[in-house]
């Protein structure tokens, strides 16, 4: 059965397909490390939950075993595809697709902010890899990734310690 995931103050509800309720429950739980969930909506990718900096997280299930319908998680019921974040919507024919990095926001992610292309020269495993290793740290780690944004390039600096979660698609 799908999911949906709230956490702290972001207003996105994070759609996890197929999800086991229980075991979710009982993994976050008893979580002493970041926990990486497979999302689909509003973005598709990787979640990587710090239960420590999280402050609250919500599992909801469909009532008496009802499917969810669009508009139950995400007024409006507009997905967001790549083509509203990244500029054009292109990728350069037979270039590697750069990883995109959402992070926490009271905007949430279809506002146009929060989200970060990675350089095409890390891939996104190695970008949850290195979220994961800043958030287990257990000290003020930061983390630095060259990113693009339609405002221009720079660095994105993370702080593992302080960071709820981040998706990675």
């Amino acid at each position: 059965m799908d999911l949906i995931l709230r956490i702290g103050g972001d207003p996105a509800s994070w759609v996890v397909l197929d999800g086991d309720y229980e075991a979710l429950v009982a993994q976050l739980h008893r979580a002493t490390a970041p926990v990486i969930i497979e999302v689909t909506a509003p973005l598709t990718g990787r979640l990587v939950l710090s239960p420590k900096a999280a402050g609250s997280v919500v599992i909801l299930q469909p009532p008496g075993g009802a499917v969810w319908r669009t508009t139950d998680w995400n007024p409006g019921g507009a997905f967001w595809k790549t083509t509203d974040w990244n500029p054009g919507g292109a990728i350069k024919p037979g270039a590697a697709r750069a990883p995109i990095v959402y992070l926490a926001s009271p905007a949430g992610p279809g506002t146009g902010t929060s989200r970060y292309a990675v350089s095409g020269d890390v891939n996104a495993q190695g970008v949850v890899q290195d979220i994961v290793t800043a958030m287990s740290d257990g000290t003020k780690r930061m983390l630095s990734l060259p990113v693009y944004d339609p405002s221009g390039t720079g660095v994105l600096v993370i702080d593992g310690a302080a960071l709820p979660f981040a998706v990675v698609c």
